[in-house]
């Protein structure tokens, strides 16, 4: 067992494979490495994420233009609907009482609306990790951004027939996009290098953070466009987008170096240098012992506590933002949208010094997943406990510490999130569908518990949900500090497996000039 303060263990003895990859380096420049086939399956792995994320959270923006007041019902004066323009806001002032709603909800129906994604989103994680142990991560990838994109372009029809039927597109939606992250795991237990798995992984993540920062501002533009009253097109765009994504998929993406019919030679032996190999798929987990294992229910409870403390964010900052900081309205999503570009910026460089302590100051994997697991959520923690000390007469530090806390938390996306990668990479997307699915269960209760806790919506109340966020960081912190580890387990190394440098098909790889030390 790791314990907690071998986080500062001392630096790894190089084994054969690592000797051998250090000395029989590519040498890249800048631009041949971002070019390179395997950053290509990098960035259509962040598009994919992109395209799961915004579809996911749409419908925040979509719900509050489809509930206002018919345009067609009362002409707003110019100057009005200039500001309505600017803001994304109607000053319902100048509407008469009885201008109707393009569609009327009520509270708690409105609540099933926006939890339907999620509850078809708990469904599929697991289902889409063994789909991508049988059918390849591209191929599952594929049928997502099909069939979600389908369910997304629907919706506005569907929301306008039946509420059920609206409730039931969302949850299609989320069943089938659910099985993204699973898939692009499975791609990287294929694709990543040994030293460059941090970045890689980093680079499919930040589609999280660009769709936080683009689907509220392009949601809230189109909500102004007049024709059919603006907000199909928010279905419309982002669903769409989903469905051209296909064409580049089938195009650029395969599921192993060895199938890619334009990759060099010598990428594929960077790739699978220090790797081993299986004359057969994986696709029966020993499900006994991955469940008797430490490591793994260290991963488990790390995202059950990354889960929470996000889907709280996503649902509730805005409220926070407006109630106890008291922004207005058309600040409120600018404001909220800021944290995900302090995201973006430390996804790319803690991909970066992650695979960099790794190959150049010789930490082993798994002190370097706990170091940034404990800055993240350490960090994290502490800027919450800052919050709840604060009220609107402080915002600008408030918003200052929530930028710096959320950012924080975007450490551990080198962290838990890609240590199934280390631990068993012939089961990375099953397991990664199952840590999604508990930690999405439990994440579920984010709102119904912040809810409870806030029914007067005052700083003393808000004062606790803060609290509770801070614990669960640490908890998360604590539990994986002591109990994760770097290295490959027993239960996920295979009979069949071969030595590093599996033997490469070189009839349609071309070479690539490498240096030798």
């Amino acid at each position: 067992m790791v314990g907690f303060f071998d986080i500062l263990e001392k630096p790894e003895k190089l084994d054969s494979s690592k000797l051998a990859l250090l000395g029989h380096e590519i040498k890249e420049s800048c631009t041949g490495k971002f070019t390179s086939c395997r950053w290509a399956i990098g960035y259509m792995c962040c598009t994919a994420r992109f395209s799961q994320s915004a579809i996911r959270q749409l419908i925040g923006m979509a719900t509050v233009c489809m509930t206002l007041p018919k345009v067609d019902e009362y002409q707003v004066a110019p100057r009005n609907r200039e500001e309505f323009n600017a803001n994304v806001s109607l000053n319902t002032s100048i509407l008469p009482e009885k201008a109707e709603e393009d569609l009327t909800w009520s509270s708690e129906f409105e609540g099933t609306v926006l939890a339907a994604f999620n509850f078809g989103f708990i469904a599929s994680p697991i289902i889409g990790g063994y789909m991508s142990g049988y059918f390849g991560g591209k191929r599952v990838i594929i049928f997502s951004l099909i069939a979600g994109s389908l369910a997304t372009i629907l919706t506005p029809v569907a929301a306008r027939a039946d509420k059920a039927l609206l409730v039931f597109m969302r949850a299609v939606a989320g069943l089938v996009m659910g099985a993204v992250d699973p898939a692009i795991q499975s791609l990287w237990s294929k694709w990543a290098p040994m030293y460059e798995k941090s970045q890689l992984t980093a680079c499919s993540y930040s589609g999280l953070s660009i769709a936080g920062i683009t689907t509220f501002l392009v949601s809230g533009y189109l909500c102004t466009i007049q024709l059919d009253n603006g907000w199909p097109f928010i279905f419309y765009v982002f669903g769409g987008f989903s469905l051209l994504l296909v064409f580049p998929w089938l195009y650029l993406v395969y599921d192993s170096p060895e199938q890619h019919p334009r990759i060099k030679m010598e990428e594929i032996k960077y790739i699978n240098q220090g790797k081993s190999n299986s004359t057969k798929k994986s696709i029966h987990p020993p499900w006994p012992k991955i469940l008797t294992s430490l490591p793994f229910w260290a991963i488990v409870v790390a995202h059950v506590t990354y889960t929470w403390v996000t889907s709280w964010g996503l649902a509730y900052l805005p409220k926070y933002l407006n109630k106890i900081l008291k922004f207005s309205i058309e600040k409120d999503g600018i404001v909220a949208s800021m944290p995900f570009v302090g995201r973006l910026v430390s996804g790319a460089v803690c991909g970066y010094l992650s695979d960099w302590l790794q190959k150049k100051w010789c930490f082993t994997t798994g002190s370097v997943r706990k170091i940034f697991q404990s800055i993240g959520c350490v960090g994290c923690a502490g800027c919450m406990i800052g919050i709840s000390f604060l009220d609107h007469n402080n915002r600008i530090l408030a918003v200052c510490l929530l930028i710096m806390g959320l950012t924080f938390q975007n450490f551990t996306s080198v962290a838990f999130r890609i240590n199934h990668l280390d631990i068993a990479p012939r089961y990375a997307g099953v397991l990664m569908g199952v840590t999604t699915t508990i930690a999405m269960s439990v994440g579920l209760s984010a709102p119904f518990i912040t809810s409870a806790l806030i029914e007067e919506d005052t700083a003393e109340e808000w004062k606790g949900v803060f609290w509770i966020v801070a614990a669960l960081n640490v908890v998360g912190a604590i539990i994986f500090a002591i109990f994760a580890q770097g290295e490959i387990q027993p239960w996920a190394i295979g009979v069949n497996d071969k030595a590093i440098d599996p033997p490469i098909d070189e009839s349609n790889v071309k070479g690539l000039d490498v240096k030798s030390d």
